[in-house]
């Protein structure tokens, strides 16, 4: 890994994700819910490292990292609790890479599709807006007391 300063965050990224969700992630393991996380630190890391440097942090290659981001989509369309996992990991890392002065990595590669990552993007958020909606609703909080 290059940049020590990017992999502290990512460190510092985890540790906090870790504590917010009461428990060590198991890199080995193959439970749903540490995939679960692994995938969706992967996700939100993505802007700010390569796929071997994500892939160092929880010990694995960067293949396994590749897959994770092709998982993502489906992962959000399947699991409500792959979605929480993701907005949490979303949240730390843009609060911690800010802390830490750290921005995003613009990658010029060939086969990057600006238009395809924002419609993707777009969808993610559209998502999460429809899930919190679900939990509003489910609470019988009003958008007006908001």
């Amino acid at each position: 890994m290059q940049n020590t300063q990017t992999k502290d965050m990512m460190l510092e990224v985890r540790r906090e994700y870790e504590q917010r969700q009461g428990y060590e992630i198991d890199d080995k393991s193959r439970l749903n819910h540490y995939v679960q996380d692994r995938v969706a630190l992967a996700n939100a890391l993505r802007p700010y490292a390569t796929y071997k440097d994500i892939g160092e942090i929880f010990g694995k290659d960067h293949a396994t990292v590749i897959h994770y981001c092709r998982e993502h989509e489906a992962m959000m369309n399947s699991y409500p609790s792959y979605m929480v996992r993701y907005e949490n990991a979303l949240s730390l890392t843009s609060r911690v890479s800010d802390r830490m002065a750290i921005a995003p990595k613009v990658r010029n590669v060939k086969s990057r599709n600006l238009h395809a990552e924002l419609a993707t993007i777009k969808r993610t958020i559209n998502k999460l807006q429809k899930f919190q909606k679900k939990i509003e609703d489910k609470l019988g909080i009003n958008e007006e007391h908001s």
